[in-house]
């Protein structure tokens, strides 16, 4: 690709990025003000050298970033995906002790922000300091439902619900689409093991809900693989 049609795809993934997520909420000149001194950085998959707790932010432009606890075990499970707009980090260092962090799923370009200017910002626009609690507010009900998957859900039910979740955070939740994604990548995603991740994929299989391989599995049926996602959890994200 030469630099022209590269300058000409970075521009329509901004374009795009300042429409939805976080900037989508934001008035259009606000969203320039923000972005403005921000430096854009491609991160490829699996990097996991992404903005975290300690007082980094960062808007997704292009491709998708898992966010994730883990345990001292190396177990563990996903509490979101973010998607083209979202905000990754945090605009103050939290120091909570927990063990998260991100991981791109695939080749991410991240619009890293000035957050002492984004704060400035926030403190003179009450528009801007109700998007960062909306944003909160937003972070917090995802974690609280992965708290519910993880403790009243079953392995298959979770597994359906993260492959939902993957393909709304795509753009893409519709009868054919590939997510490329291994039995093992599902187990870590899910808190689960893999033995048990391929039997619950047999299961959704089994019932015309998925179709499968050693390295993808597309969604046959976006609404029976969304109810089996709700079984003992209840609602999905907003964007569903």
């Amino acid at each position: 690709m030469n630099q022209e049609a590269e300058r000409t795809d970075i521009e329509g993934a901004l374009g795009l990025a300042r429409r939805r997520g976080f900037l989508g909420r934001l008035p259009a000149e606000m969203a320039d003000q923000i972005i403005s001194e921000a430096v854009l950085v491609r991160h490829p998959t699996g990097s996991t050298d992404l903005p975290g707790q300690g007082g980094e932010a960062a808007v997704v432009v292009s491709g998708l970033v898992r966010y994730y606890m883990s345990t001292s075990g190396g177990r563990q499970i996903t509490i979101r995906y973010v998607g083209v707009g979202d905000l990754v980090g945090t605009v103050v260092a939290t120091g909570s002790g927990l063990s998260t962090g991100f991981q791109a799923i695939e080749p991410a370009d991240l619009l890293h922000l000035d957050v002492p200017r984004l704060m400035a910002c926030a403190r003179q626009r009450p528009e801007l300091a109700i998007a960062l609690v909306e944003e909160l507010t937003g972070r917090l009900r995802h974690a609280y439902r992965a708290l519910a998957a993880s403790s009243f859900a079953t392995v298959r039910s979770r597994v359906a619900r993260d492959l939902v979740e993957r393909a709304v955070a795509m753009g893409n939740l519709r009868p054919g689409v590939r997510i490329p994604v291994t039995q093992q990548e599902l187990a870590d995603a899910t808190g689960s093991v893999r033995e048990v991740v391929t039997r619950s994929l047999g299961e959704l299989r089994q019932l015309g809900l998925v179709a499968t391989n050693h390295s993808s599995v597309s969604i046959r049926d976006p609404s029976g693989l969304e109810r089996e996602a709700r079984i003992g959890v209840g609602s999905l994200p907003d964007a569903v």
